[in-house]
């Protein structure tokens, strides 16, 4: 196995927000996609589709497929050696399930 990174960005910290930051990236990747798919503005998903109160029934669904760019950063990270920083990942994976098992 390959020995842990000296790097400054092999952090809990950095991990944390790389994991949100995948997050959010995740959600605006899934959004614009859903969008163009189905003919609509990309506020028209935030505001009606995922904050709406019609399908609130779908927000655990959309935040569970905007995690799965974290946990594809979070394999391709453990295996170059970036341990810490998966430790942040793995944090916000975490979290993340929690507040999807609630919306749920």
């Amino acid at each position: 196995m390959e020995l842990m990174k000296r790097n400054r960005l092999n952090h809990v910290g950095f991990g944390i927000a790389g994991g949100l930051l995948g997050a959010l990236l995740g959600f605006v990747l899934f959004g614009l996609f859903f969008s163009w798919y189905n003919e609509i503005f990309f506020t028209e998903f935030v505001q009606d589709v995922f904050l709406g109160a019609a399908l609130q029934d779908f927000q655990s669904r959309i935040l569970s497929f905007s995690m799965l760019l974290d946990v594809v950063l979070f394999f391709i990270l453990i295996r170059r050696g970036y341990e810490e920083f998966c430790k942040g990942l793995i944090i916000v994976l975490v979290l993340s399930v929690a507040a999807i098992a609630w919306l749920y």
